[in-house]
Protein backbone atom coordinates (compact mmCIF):
# COMPACT_ATOMS: atom_id res chain seq x y z
CA UNK A 1 0.00 0.00 0.00
CA UNK A 2 2.80 2.43 1.16
CA UNK A 3 4.30 1.63 -2.43
CA UNK A 4 1.46 2.82 -4.13
CA UNK A 5 0.90 5.94 -2.64
CA UNK A 6 4.40 6.72 -3.08
CA UNK A 7 3.97 6.19 -6.85
CA UNK A 8 1.17 8.37 -6.80
CA UNK A 9 3.55 11.56 -5.79
CA UNK A 10 4.57 13.68 -7.80
CA UNK A 11 8.22 13.74 -8.91
CA UNK A 12 8.58 17.07 -7.23
CA UNK A 13 7.14 16.14 -4.28
CA UNK A 14 9.09 13.03 -3.55
CA UNK A 15 12.28 15.32 -4.27
CA UNK A 16 11.39 18.19 -1.66
CA UNK A 17 11.08 15.35 0.40
CA UNK A 18 14.59 13.96 0.06
CA UNK A 19 16.03 17.95 1.31
CA UNK A 20 13.37 18.56 3.57
CA UNK A 21 14.60 19.82 7.29
CA UNK A 22 13.58 17.66 10.00
CA UNK A 23 10.33 18.97 11.12
CA UNK A 24 11.51 18.22 14.92
CA UNK A 25 14.36 20.76 14.60
CA UNK A 26 12.68 23.56 12.73
CA UNK A 27 9.96 23.21 16.12
CA UNK A 28 12.52 23.54 18.77
CA UNK A 29 14.01 26.42 16.63
CA UNK A 30 10.99 28.27 16.39
CA UNK A 31 10.14 27.92 19.99
CA UNK A 32 13.96 29.19 20.99
CA UNK A 33 13.09 31.99 18.95
CA UNK A 34 9.66 32.76 20.32
CA UNK A 35 11.30 32.55 23.75
CA UNK A 36 14.56 35.31 22.83
CA UNK A 37 11.25 37.56 21.36
CA UNK A 38 9.37 37.81 24.86
CA UNK A 39 12.74 37.81 27.22
CA UNK A 40 13.74 40.82 24.56
CA UNK A 41 10.11 42.38 24.64
CA UNK A 42 8.51 41.55 28.47
CA UNK A 43 6.29 44.18 28.11
CA UNK A 44 4.70 42.83 24.82
CA UNK A 45 1.75 40.65 24.33
CA UNK A 46 1.27 37.59 23.09
CA UNK A 47 -0.06 38.34 19.72
CA UNK A 48 2.87 41.33 19.00
CA UNK A 49 5.83 38.53 19.99
CA UNK A 50 3.99 36.30 17.37
CA UNK A 51 3.91 38.63 14.98
CA UNK A 52 7.29 40.06 15.53
CA UNK A 53 8.68 36.43 15.41
CA UNK A 54 6.82 35.49 11.91
CA UNK A 55 8.07 38.45 10.63
CA UNK A 56 12.04 37.45 11.47
CA UNK A 57 10.83 34.00 9.89
CA UNK A 58 9.76 35.09 6.69
CA UNK A 59 13.21 37.75 6.62
CA UNK A 60 15.56 35.00 7.14
CA UNK A 61 13.93 32.05 4.76
CA UNK A 62 13.95 34.92 2.35
CA UNK A 63 17.27 35.44 2.98
CA UNK A 64 18.02 31.75 2.52
CA UNK A 65 16.42 31.50 -1.03
CA UNK A 66 17.92 34.44 -2.22
CA UNK A 67 21.28 33.02 -1.71
CA UNK A 68 20.49 28.94 -2.74
CA UNK A 69 21.32 29.54 -5.81
CA UNK A 70 21.45 26.10 -8.18
CA UNK A 71 21.19 22.96 -6.63
CA UNK A 72 24.32 21.45 -7.60
CA UNK A 73 26.72 23.72 -5.89
CA UNK A 74 25.02 22.79 -2.68
CA UNK A 75 25.19 19.09 -2.75
CA UNK A 76 27.81 18.83 0.15
CA UNK A 77 25.57 21.53 2.36
CA UNK A 78 22.13 20.16 2.50
CA UNK A 79 21.40 16.45 3.54
CA UNK A 80 19.66 14.76 0.68
CA UNK A 81 20.15 17.08 -2.15
CA UNK A 82 22.90 14.93 -3.83
CA UNK A 83 20.67 11.96 -4.00
CA UNK A 84 17.83 14.16 -5.14
CA UNK A 85 19.44 15.23 -7.98
CA UNK A 86 21.27 11.87 -9.11
CA UNK A 87 17.21 10.40 -8.67
CA UNK A 88 15.22 13.04 -10.17
CA UNK A 89 17.86 15.36 -12.18
CA UNK A 90 19.39 18.77 -11.92
CA UNK A 91 15.73 20.69 -12.86
CA UNK A 92 13.62 19.16 -10.24
CA UNK A 93 16.37 19.04 -7.59
CA UNK A 94 16.73 22.71 -8.24
CA UNK A 95 12.91 23.11 -7.37
CA UNK A 96 13.05 21.02 -4.99
CA UNK A 97 15.73 23.13 -2.97
CA UNK A 98 13.26 26.37 -3.99
CA UNK A 99 10.22 25.12 -2.07
CA UNK A 100 12.46 23.50 0.33
CA UNK A 101 12.75 26.90 1.79
CA UNK A 102 8.96 28.14 1.64
CA UNK A 103 7.54 24.69 3.10
CA UNK A 104 10.39 24.96 5.80
CA UNK A 105 9.05 28.45 6.59
CA UNK A 106 5.45 27.73 6.41
CA UNK A 107 6.11 24.79 9.14
CA UNK A 108 8.45 27.53 11.43
CA UNK A 109 5.54 29.94 10.99
CA UNK A 110 2.34 27.39 11.87
CA UNK A 111 4.31 26.62 15.10
CA UNK A 112 4.65 30.69 16.33
CA UNK A 113 0.95 30.55 16.14
CA UNK A 114 0.18 26.90 17.91
CA UNK A 115 0.59 24.62 15.64
CA UNK A 116 2.18 21.06 16.22
CA UNK A 117 4.28 20.02 13.18
CA UNK A 118 5.22 16.62 13.99
CA UNK A 119 1.38 15.68 13.39
CA UNK A 120 0.97 14.50 9.84
CA UNK A 121 -2.34 16.49 9.32
CA UNK A 122 -0.25 19.89 10.27
CA UNK A 123 2.88 18.40 7.60
CA UNK A 124 -0.09 18.30 5.32
CA UNK A 125 -1.47 21.30 6.11
CA UNK A 126 2.22 23.57 5.56
CA UNK A 127 2.39 21.59 2.21
CA UNK A 128 -0.83 22.66 1.36
CA UNK A 129 -0.41 26.22 2.41
CA UNK A 130 2.96 26.71 0.99
CA UNK A 131 2.10 25.31 -2.33
CA UNK A 132 -1.07 27.35 -2.69
CA UNK A 133 1.23 30.53 -2.02
CA UNK A 134 3.99 29.47 -5.06
CA UNK A 135 0.83 29.35 -7.40
CA UNK A 136 -0.95 32.28 -5.93
CA UNK A 137 2.35 34.24 -6.83
CA UNK A 138 2.37 32.81 -10.25
CA UNK A 139 -1.28 33.39 -10.96
CA UNK A 140 0.17 36.96 -9.09
CA UNK A 141 2.98 37.65 -11.84
CA UNK A 142 0.34 37.24 -14.83
CA UNK A 143 -2.11 40.07 -13.08
CA UNK A 144 -4.29 38.19 -10.95
CA UNK A 145 -3.22 39.32 -7.43
CA UNK A 146 -4.40 37.00 -4.73
CA UNK A 147 -6.20 38.71 -2.13
CA UNK A 148 -6.03 37.43 1.88
CA UNK A 149 -9.25 36.76 2.70
CA UNK A 150 -9.21 34.58 -0.62
CA UNK A 151 -6.07 32.57 0.02
CA UNK A 152 -7.43 32.34 3.61
CA UNK A 153 -10.65 30.66 1.60
CA UNK A 154 -8.49 28.73 -0.83
CA UNK A 155 -6.87 26.95 1.73
CA UNK A 156 -9.65 26.01 3.63
CA UNK A 157 -11.47 24.81 0.34
CA UNK A 158 -8.80 21.98 -0.23
CA UNK A 159 -8.75 20.97 3.75
CA UNK A 160 -12.05 19.97 3.12
CA UNK A 161 -11.42 16.54 1.58
CA UNK A 162 -8.36 14.18 1.65
CA UNK A 163 -5.60 15.92 2.65
CA UNK A 164 -3.07 13.73 0.73
CA UNK A 165 -4.49 14.06 -2.15
CA UNK A 166 -4.93 17.45 -2.31
CA UNK A 167 -0.87 17.62 -1.06
CA UNK A 168 -0.48 15.49 -4.63
CA UNK A 169 -2.79 17.82 -6.61
CA UNK A 170 -1.02 20.87 -5.53
CA UNK A 171 2.23 20.08 -5.77
CA UNK A 172 1.88 18.79 -9.70
CA UNK A 173 0.78 21.80 -10.12
CA UNK A 174 3.81 23.73 -8.42
CA UNK A 175 5.83 21.68 -10.62
CA UNK A 176 4.18 22.61 -13.95
CA UNK A 177 4.45 26.23 -12.63
CA UNK A 178 8.36 25.87 -12.30
CA UNK A 179 8.44 24.33 -15.30
CA UNK A 180 6.82 26.91 -17.32
CA UNK A 181 9.03 29.44 -15.48
CA UNK A 182 12.33 27.62 -17.20
CA UNK A 183 10.68 27.35 -20.47
CA UNK A 184 9.80 30.90 -20.69
CA UNK A 185 13.34 31.71 -19.44
CA UNK A 186 14.93 29.25 -22.69
CA UNK A 187 17.27 27.38 -20.04
CA UNK A 188 16.42 23.90 -19.58
CA UNK A 189 17.79 23.03 -15.88
CA UNK A 190 18.91 25.17 -13.40
CA UNK A 191 15.37 26.48 -11.95
CA UNK A 192 16.71 27.92 -8.88
CA UNK A 193 19.16 29.76 -11.02
CA UNK A 194 16.54 30.81 -13.62
CA UNK A 195 14.45 31.96 -10.75
CA UNK A 196 17.29 34.17 -9.88
CA UNK A 197 18.34 36.16 -6.58
CA UNK A 198 15.42 38.90 -6.49
CA UNK A 199 12.80 36.28 -7.83
CA UNK A 200 13.43 33.97 -5.13
CA UNK A 201 13.73 36.00 -2.25
CA UNK A 202 10.00 37.61 -3.64
CA UNK A 203 8.60 34.18 -4.03
CA UNK A 204 9.43 33.15 -0.52
CA UNK A 205 8.42 36.55 1.27
CA UNK A 206 5.20 36.21 -0.58
CA UNK A 207 4.26 32.67 0.38
CA UNK A 208 5.75 33.86 3.99
CA UNK A 209 3.42 36.68 4.04
CA UNK A 210 0.16 34.41 2.78
CA UNK A 211 1.01 31.58 5.61
CA UNK A 212 1.12 34.15 8.06
CA UNK A 213 -2.92 35.62 7.06
CA UNK A 214 -3.97 32.31 7.39
CA UNK A 215 -2.02 30.85 10.72
CA UNK A 216 -2.91 34.55 12.22
CA UNK A 217 -6.57 34.37 11.46
CA UNK A 218 -7.04 31.95 14.46
CA UNK A 219 -6.10 34.47 16.64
Amino acid sequence: MNAVVEQEKPTLLKAIELVLADPKNIKQETISLLEKIKVAHPSKSNKEVRKIASEKVISNYSYYAAFSGGATALTGVIPGLGTAIATFGGATADAALSMKFQIEMTMALATVYGHDILLEEEKRLCLIVAGLGAISEAAKEGGKSVGSKAFVKLVQENLKGATLQAVKEIFKRVGITFSRKALEKAIPFGIGVVIGFSANKGLTWYVGTKARDFFSIEE
